[in-house]
């Protein structure tokens, strides 16, 4: 992930340094700020948390990655076919997410245990956005 002060790059966030991991495998789709955490998720099936603090104060110092690390991670993946999701869109309920799932489901996440279910999968295309009404 790059990471703008301005025009400027201020920094490119990784996973590690030396290897220039990217944060996520794969395109990042959605980033939400939930209190004084940073959450990503995206094609890779990972929702992973990031210190607000770590990467507010990232400074690219004589090369531009910065590695930090997430506070957590969930693979979201059915747990039947063991396909891993790619996650479009999150919307936060109470107490819980919805997950829209470009491969044709949408998955509900207990926000305390991460704990996940699907509540429903279409045939007829990706899900492309979600929202609550």
């Amino acid at each position: 992930m790059v990471l703008w002060e301005g025009n400027l790059v201020k920094a490119h966030l990784v996973l590690d340094r030396d290897t220039k991991q990217p944060l996520h495998k794969g395109m990042i789709e959605q980033v939400i700020l939930d209190d004084d955490l940073f959450i990503t998720a995206g094609g890779d099936g990972y929702i992973k948390w990031w210190r607000f603090t770590d990467i507010d104060t990232a400074e690219a110092d004589e090369v531009p990655e910065v590695p930090i690390a997430p506070v957590k991670e969930k693979l979201i993946q059915d747990p039947a076919t063991e396909e891993t999701a790619y996650l479009v869109n999150m919307i936060k309920g109470n107490g819980f997410w919805l997950l829209a799932d470009g491969r044709g489901k949408i998955w509900k996440m207990k926000d305390d245990t991460l704990e996940i279910s699907e509540v429903c999968h279409f045939h007829s295309g990706k899900i492309k956005d979600l929202t609550i009404l």
